[in-house]
C-alpha cells in the first residue's frame, strides 16, 4: 500500500480539511500525519481525531516538550527576518521568516523519511511547503500542495514590508515543482493562476471545503413568529461586519439575530442592543449544525477591504448556511457569487447595497419549510461526500 505522508503546522482540530482528506483516502493508503499538538482548545478534539483513526499513524509535535528543538526553530526564524532584506529571493530564508515551525517541521519530516518510504507528501498550509519541497527534491517523493487560502492575500502582522513577498516567492517555487494542485475555491484557484506557474503535467482541483451531508438533519419548521437569522464565527468582534447585524436589528424587531462565538466585551459594550440581538456561546459543531436546522437566515457577512483572501474564499461559515438548508445573504465577494450563481436553484441573495435593504426584499416563502428542505437536499450534491471524489481520482 503506498504510503502519503501529510504535513502541517496546525494541531488536527485546527485544520479539519486536512482531517477530512486522510479519511476520505485511508482506505486506500497508508497515512502518516505529521502535525503540531497545541494545548488549548483544540487538545481535546485533536485526541478525539486520533482515537477515531486508529488506521492512521500521527506524529506530533509537542514544542513544549520538544524545548531544545523548539527554540532552534524560533531563532532561525528570527535570524532570517533579519537576513530577508539581503536574501529576499532564497527559498529558505523566505520560508523560515515566514513561519517560526518551517525549521522543526523539516527536521522532523527528514527523520520520518530516514526511516519510512513515502510515494507522496502533502503539504496543507504555507509554513509547511519548505518542508515537503525539500524533501521531494531529495527523496524524489511526489509533491502535493493544498490551498485553501490565497496566503500573499491575507492580512500581514510581522516583517510588514517583506512578508507578503516571501509568501509569493515561497508559493511561485512550490507550484513550479508540484505534480498536483488542490484548491479550496474556485476564487483561490483562479488568483493562483494569474500569479504563478505550474509544470505542463500538473494536475489541478478545485474541492470545496464541505462538510458530510449526514452532518446536517433536516431543516425544522419555526414554530415562531419571529424569523431566524443566525451568524457565527470562533470570536464576536470588530471587523466582521457586525455593525450591520446591529442596525439591522433596529429596524426589524420581527427577526431575531442570532450570534455564535466567543464574544469581545471590550467591542461590545460600544453598542446597545434590543431582545433580538441574541448571543451564544461558541458551539461544538455537531450542536452548531443542529442549531442551524432551526433557522431561517444565514448571514455570511465579510469584511474584505484589507484581505483579498476573505474576498475569493469560500469560508466554513458559507458553506454551513448552504449545506443546512437556509436561505443566505451574503456580503458581494467573488467566491460566495461565483460559487451561488453557479448553483441550479436559488440558496439567498447577494447583499447590493446593505443588509437591512436586501432583508426587507426577501420573499417570506424562501424561507417556508418546504423550501428549506429542498435546499438542504439540493446541497447534498456539493456536500464531501461528492467532493472527496475528486481528491481520489486526483491520486488514482
Amino acid at each position: 500500500m503506498n504510503k502519503i505522508l501529510f504535513i502541517t503546522t496546525s494541531s488536527l482540530a485546527s485544520n479539519p480539511r486536512l482531517v477530512k482528506e486522510f479519511e476520505a483516502l485511508k482506505s486506500d493508503y497508508d497515512c502518516h500525519v505529521l502535525c503540531f499538538k497545541h494545548h488549548d482548545w483544540s487538545s481535546e478534539l485533536s485526541e478525539a481525531i486520533i482515537t477515531r483513526n486508529p488506521d492512521v499513524q500521527f506524529i506530533e509535535i509537542d514544542r513544549k516538550k520538544a524545548v531544545f528543538q523548539t527554540l532552534k526553530s524560533k531563532l532561525a526564524h528570527k535570524a532570517a527576518i533579519l537576513y530577508n532584506s539581503k536574501a529576499p529571493q532564497n527559498f529558505k530564508i523566505c520560508a523560515f521568516a515566514n513561519n517560526d515551525k518551517a525549521l522543526q517541521l523539516s527536521d522532523t519530516a527528514q527523520m520520518l523519511s530516514e526511516k519510512t518510504n513515502y510515494s507522496r507528501i502533502v503539504a496543507h498550509n504555507l509554513g509547511a511547503f519548505y518542508a515537503a519541497v525539500k524533501l521531494s527534491e531529495q527523496k524524489g517523493i511526489a509533491l502535493q500542495l493544498d490551498i485553501e487560502d490565497y496566503y500573499p492575500g491575507e492580512a500581514l502582522y510581522f516583517n510588514e514590508h517583506l512578508e507578503k513577498q516571501n509568501r509569493m516567492h515561497l508559493m511561485a517555487e512550490s507550484f513550479a515543482k508540484a505534480q498536483a494542485i488542490t484548491y479550496a475555491s474556485k476564487g483561490i484557484q483562479l488568483e493562483c493562476e494569474k500569479h504563478f506557474k505550474v509544470p505542463d503535467g500538473t494536475k489541478q482541483e478545485t474541492i470545496i471545503n464541505a462538510f458530510h451531508a449526514t452532518d446536517f438533519v433536516e431543516p425544522k419548521e419555526n414554530s415562531s413568529e419571529r424569523i431566524k437569522a443566525v451568524w457565527f464565527s470562533q470570536h464576536i468582534g470588530p471587523n466582521r461586519g457586525l455593525e450591520q447585524v446591529f442596525d439591522a436589528a433596529k429596524s426589524y424587531e420581527h427577526i431575531e439575530f442570532h450570534l455564535i462565538g466567543n464574544k469581545n466585551k471590550d467591542y461590545l459594550k460600544t453598542f446597545s442592543f434590543d431582545e433580538n440581538v441574541i448571543f451564544h456561546d461558541i458551539m461544538q459543531q455537531e450542536a452548531l449544525h443542529e442549531f442551524l436546522s432551526r433557522m431561517d437566515i444565514g448571514l455570511a457577512l465579510e469584511n474584505v477591504k484589507a484581505d483579498l483572501n476573505r474576498d475569493i474564499c469560500l469560508t466554513n461559515k458559507f458553506l454551513a448556511y448552504a449545506q443546512a438548508g437556509l436561505y443566505i445573504v451574503a456580503t458581494d465577494t467573488f467566491g460566495q457569487t461565483q460559487f451561488m450563481n453557479s448553483l441550479d436553484y436559488e440558496s439567498g441573495v447577494i447583499i447590493s447595497k446593505t443588509l437591512i435593504e436586501s432583508l426587507v426584499e426577501i420573499d417570506e416563502k424562501q424561507i417556508a419549510i418546504e423550501r428549506k428542505k429542498h435546499r438542504w437536499n439540493k446541497a447534498k450534491l456539493f456536500a464531501w461526500e461528492n467532493e472527496q471524489l475528486k481528491l481520489k481520482r486526483l491520486l488514482a
